[in-house]
C-alpha cells in the first residue's frame, strides 16, 4: 500500500508548518525511529517551505493507522506536544498518487505551475534512495511523478506568463525598454525578493545592475552572487542619477526614495526619463513622484494585475493537467496492482514444474528418443497450461485489483508453503 502523511500551506499557517519541517540531516533519524517504532522502513520524505509530506509503501498497518503512526513519530521525533492532527492530510494508493503528481505538475503550489518543486520532489526523492529508503514501488512512484511533471509544463500551457511580482518587475522593464543589456539597474534591497529579480534579470535581458541595501555584507554577498556592482546605501542619492532603472525591494518601514532625490536626479539627467519600481509593502518611494512628469513609477498594485491575470489563465489548464495526471494514475495503478500477482503467478509456475518433474521420474527407463519426446511434450503442456492458468488469472482478479478472488488463487496453489 502506498500511503501519504502531510501538512502544507492549504491547512495551516507556517508557523505551525515550520515545526514539522525536517532538513536533510534529520530524515535518516527520523526514518530510523519510524522503523523502530512502526516498522516501516520505505519512505520519501518532502519538505519545503510550504510542506512536510511522508510518502510511505507499506502493508503491515490498515491505511488510517499507519498514517497516524507516522503523525504521531514525527511528533515524537520533532518534540511536539501540542496536537495538530487536525492539520494534517492523509491519502492511500490512488489518491496518495494523484496528490504526488498534483504536486509534482505544480497544480498544488501556492503559484500554479511554478518549476521549483519538481526539482526539490527530485532531490527528495535521490536523497532517500541514496540512503537506501525507497523500495521498488517508491521509486516507481516518484519516477512517474517526473513524467506527470514533464508531461503537463510541455503539453498544457501552465507555465503561461509572469506569476510572481519580481517576474513581473523585470517584464514591465522589458516592455518599456527595447533592449535591456545597455541599461544601468540600481537594486535597493538584498533580500529574497532582491534576489528574484536579479535571477529574471539573468534570464530577461541582462543590464547591468548595481546592488545596495541598509545592511552592506547582505548586499555583497548578493551582488557577488549575480556578479553585480555594489553601492555603499549611503551613497544612494548622489549616485541616483546614473540609473535608467531604479527597483526598490526592501521592509523598510519608511519612503528610501523621496520626492527630493527624484526632483535632483532628473536635474542630472538632462531630460531622459527614469522608470521606478516600488515592489516593497508597505511603499518605500513617495507616491507624489509619480507627478513628476519625466518619471514612470509602477508599484505593487501595477504588477499584480499582470501576476493576477496570468494566474486566471493557468487556472484555465488545470483541467487539461488532470487529464493527463489521470492517464498516469491509471498507469501506475496498473503496474502496482500487476506486481501483487507476481507470487501467485510464481506458485503457478512452480506447482505444474514441480508435476512435471515427479511425474517424468517414472519414465527413467525408457529409451533415449521415447525420453526425449517425453520432455518436449511435457515442456509443451506445462508452458500452455501456465499460460493458460496466468491469463484466466489476471482476467479473474482484474489484474490484480481483485483481492478477494487473489487470496483464492493464492490458497489454492498453496502459496504459503513456497
Amino acid at each position: 500500500m502506498v500511503g501519504l502523511t502531510g501538512i502544507s500551506y492549504k491547512t495551516s499557517t507556517v508557523n505551525i508548518r515550520e515545526q514539522f519541517s525536517l532538513s536533510k540531516e534529520e530524515i535518516i533519524p527520523f526514518s530510523e525511529l519510524l522503523q523502530k517504532e512502526t516498522d516501516i522502513s520505505d519512505i520519501v520524505v518532502l519538505s519545503t517551505c510550504n510542506r512536510t509530506e511522508i510518502y510511505f509503501s507499506q502493508n503491515k498497518y490498515d491505511f488510517q493507522l499507519a498514517a497516524k503512526l507516522v503523525y504521531k513519530t514525527l511528533k515524537h521525533f520533532k518534540g511536539i506536544e501540542n496536537k495538530y492532527w487536525h492539520s494534517f492530510y492523509s491519502f492511500a494508493n490512488d489518491d496518495a498518487v494523484r496528490h504526488l503528481f498534483e504536486v509534482a505538475s505544480g497544480i498544488d503550489s501556492m503559484i500554479i505551475g511554478e518549476d521549483q518543486i519538481i526539482g526539490q520532489i527530485k532531490d527528495a526523492y535521490m536523497f532517500c534512495t541514496e540512503a537506501a529508503l525507497t523500495d521498488a514501488v517508491l521509486m516507481r512512484l516518484f519516477q512517474k511523478s517526473f513524467e506527470a511533471g514533464k508531461r503537463v509544463r510541455t503539453e498544457t500551457k501552465i507555465k503561461m506568463g509572469t506569476t510572481s511580482i519580481s517576474s513581473a518587475a523585470v517584464q514591465k522593464c522589458s516592455r518599456l525598454f527595447e533592449n535591456l543589456s545597455d541599461k544601468r539597474v540600481l537594486l535597493i534591497g538584498a533580500g529574497e525578493t532582491g534576489g528574484l529579480v536579479l535571477q529574471n534579470f539573468n534570464k530577461n535581458g541582462n543590464p547591468k545592475v548595481t546592488v545596495t541595501n541598509r545592511t552592506q555584507e547582505k548586499a555583497s554577498k548578493l551582488a557577488a552572487r549575480h556578479n553585480c556592482t555594489l553601492l555603499p546605501f549611503d551613497q544612494v542619492e548622489n549616485h541616483l542619477y546614473l540609473y535608467d532603472i531604479v527597483i526598490v525591494a526592501t521592509g523598510s518601514p519608511v519612503p528610501l526614495v523621496t520626492r527630493t532625490m527624484i526632483e535632483n536626479s532628473l536635474e542630472k539627467r538632462n531630460g531622459k526619463n527614469q522608470v521606478l519600481v516600488d515592489i516593497s509593502v508597505p511603499r518605500n518611494i513617495e507616491e507624489n513622484i509619480e507627478k513628476i512628469g519625466a518619471v514612470e513609477l509602477f508599484t505593487i498594485d501595477d504588477l499584480q494585475e499582470v501576476v493576477n491575470n496570468n494566474m486566471g489563465k493557468r487556472k484555465e489548464c488545470i483541467e487539461s493537467a488532470n487529464r493527463i495526471i489521470d492517464e498516469i494514475v491509471n498507469d501506475f495503478s496498473e503496474w502496482l496492482a500487476s506486481r501483487s500477482l507476481r507470487p501467485a503467478i510464481k506458485a503457478i509456475t512452480y506447482n505444474l514444474l514441480k508435476v512435471t518433474k515427479e511425474e517424468l521420474s517414472g519414465y527413467k527407463g525408457k529409451s533415449e528418443e521415447t525420453q526425449l519426446a517425453i520432455n518436449e511434450f511435457s515442456k509443451h503442456l506445462t508452458q500452455k497450461y501456465t499460460r493458460l492458468f496466468i491469463k484466466n488469472l489476471k482476467e479473474m482478479t482484474a489484474n490484480g485489483k481483485r483481492t478477494d478472488s487473489l487470496n483464492l488463487v493464492n490458497e489454492l496453489f498453496n502459496l504459503s508453503d513456497i
